[in-house]
C-alpha cells in the first residue's frame, strides 16, 4: 500500500511540475519561413527566473522527429536571444518551432506550428562574371 501511495504522489508531482513548465516559456521569431543556411534570431523569454530546468532546447518537431536546432543555456537569467543557422541536413518543410526540455517527449512554447523550411536561393553568377 506504501508503494502505490508513493506513486501517486510522485505522479501528482510531476503532473503539477509539466503544468507549471507549460507556461514558463514564450519565444518570437522575426519570419516564419527561413531558408537552409540562412542566420534567424529567436528571442525567448521565461515567466520564472528561479525555474528549472536551466538549459533547454530549441527543436523543429514533425509528426515524428524533434530536430535540434539550437540551446538555450539560461544562466538564471528571464530573457535572450539565440542565433540559428539551419544546417542542410534540415530537409525543406513544414515543421513546429519550439522549446524541449531534455528527456521531453513534447515541446513547450510551441507557438509557431507552421514554420516553414525553404532550400537556398540559387546565386545568380553571369558568365562573364566568373
Amino acid at each position: 500500500m506504501f508503494s502505490s501511495k508513493y506513486i501517486f504522489a510522485t505522479l501528482l508531482f510531476v503532473v503539477l511540475n509539466v503544468g507549471a513548465a507549460l507556461a514558463q516559456f514564450t519565444m518570437s521569431v522575426p519570419s516564419l519561413t527561413v531558408e537552409i543556411g540562412q542566420e534567424f534570431t529567436v528571442s525567448w523569454t521565461s515567466s520564472n527566473d528561479c525555474s528549472e530546468p536551466q538549459d533547454v532546447d530549441i527543436c523543429l518537431n514533425t509528426d515524428t522527429v524533434f530536430i535540434p536546432v539550437g540551446s538555450i543555456s539560461r544562466n538564471n537569467t528571464i530573457s535572450g536571444t539565440v542565433d540559428i543557422t539551419l544546417n542542410s541536413t534540415i530537409p525543406p518543410d513544414t515543421y513546429t518551432l519550439g522549446i524541449r526540455f531534455p528527456g521531453c517527449s513534447f515541446l513547450l512554447a510551441q507557438e509557431f506550428d507552421d514554420f516553414v523550411v525553404v532550400s537556398p536561393t540559387p546565386l545568380n553568377i553571369c558568365p562573364q562574371d566568373l
